[in-house]
């Protein structure tokens, strides 16, 4: 736990597994065996996980393979991580020489992504339309409770100052960087010239990178299959997380066929989204004191 560490949180679908990818190829960087370990997450935060740390507080090391001794930094990215609470008190508590990157993107596109992300995963049916999926989550009272299953927190969890304040509390501004997707989208190369030096690690090896995009959502034929291609990838990481030569040849094998796959399910009609106006102003109204209040605790104006 003397390694230093780079922790990457903050919301889903905003780039974290191609900045993950990204620094994964950096010869400084040993990211970890199974992308979003979830070791940090609370016990019944709902989402399934191989070791959690209150349960098995040694098995860190384990998901980390070093690839050479030339490795400066350990990477960890579990998007989850901002979400739950107990997380911040227990990475501080744990990790002598840590910090911390979130990722996040403009709160309406990222909900609409997340429905579009049910489906495609299955996790809802093709007759709940949006405004049904948004209408759901605004109705839901109060705190969320753990049965409550990730997909129908995506509108809560938009409120991204709710929970990066409770990190910064924990570690103070000088060991956070905040990107937003939109950021990434634009100028890749910047962003990760700014984490390279944020995370210590040489930056000129982003100099003539080639930034491609990974973990798109997809308009899918099969859903039901692409949910059953997901479930079995994930039980293969998790039991082959502490063999780091082959994890290795599995995500060279894993660029190279899974794009055929997508191709082979994929639907070039994108369903119509069918997001009423209601609702529009509805998201708009929610959001917009979080965001401002973001604003004012990243010191920055936000494109949204």
């Amino acid at each position: 736990m003397r390694r230093p560490y780079l922790i990457i949180g903050g919301t889903t679908k905003a780039a974290t597994t191609s900045v993950y990818t990204y620094l994964g190829d950096h010869p400084e960087v040993c990211i970890s065996n199974l992308k979003e370990t979830r070791f940090f997450l609370d016990l019944d935060y709902p989402l399934e996980s191989k070791y959690r740390f209150e349960t098995d507080p040694d098995k860190y090391g384990d998901f980390f393979s070093p690839k050479s001794t030339d490795v400066k930094l350990w990477v960890d990215a579990t998007p989850d991580y901002l979400y739950s609470p107990g997380t911040a008190e227990r990475i501080r508590s744990a990790l002598e020489d840590v910090r911390l990157v979130f990722l996040l993107r403009e709160p309406i596109s990222r909900v609409v992504s997340w429905y579009r992300f049910a489906l495609q995963n299955n996790s809802i049916g093709p007759e709940v339309t949006f405004d049904d999926y948004i209408c759901r989550q605004l109705e839901q009272p109060g705190e969320l409770s753990p049965s409550v299953p990730q997909h129908f927190r995506a509108v809560e969890q938009g409120r991204y100052i709710n929970y990066l304040r409770r990190y910064f509390d924990t570690f103070g501004r000088e060991r956070i960087f905040v990107s937003l997707l939109e950021d990434i989208s634009r100028n890749p190369h910047l962003v990760m010239l700014r984490l390279s030096e944020f995370s210590r690690v040489d930056s000129h090896f982003y100099d003539g990178y080639e930034f491609k995009v990974f973990n798109k959502t997809e308009n899918l034929k099969n859903p039901v299959v692409y949910g059953m291609i997901r479930k079995l990838r994930f039980n293969v990481n998790k039991r082959i997380n502490r063999l780091g030569s082959l994890r290795k040849f599995l995500r060279v094998i894993k660029r190279k066929v899974e794009p055929v796959l997508m191709n082979s399910i994929r639907s070039e009609e994108p369903r119509d989204l069918n997001m009423s106006d209601s609702t529009l102003k509805s998201l708009e109204a929610y959001y917009k004191p979080a965001n401002e209040e973001l604003a004012r605790l990243l010191g920055r104006d936000l494109p949204w």
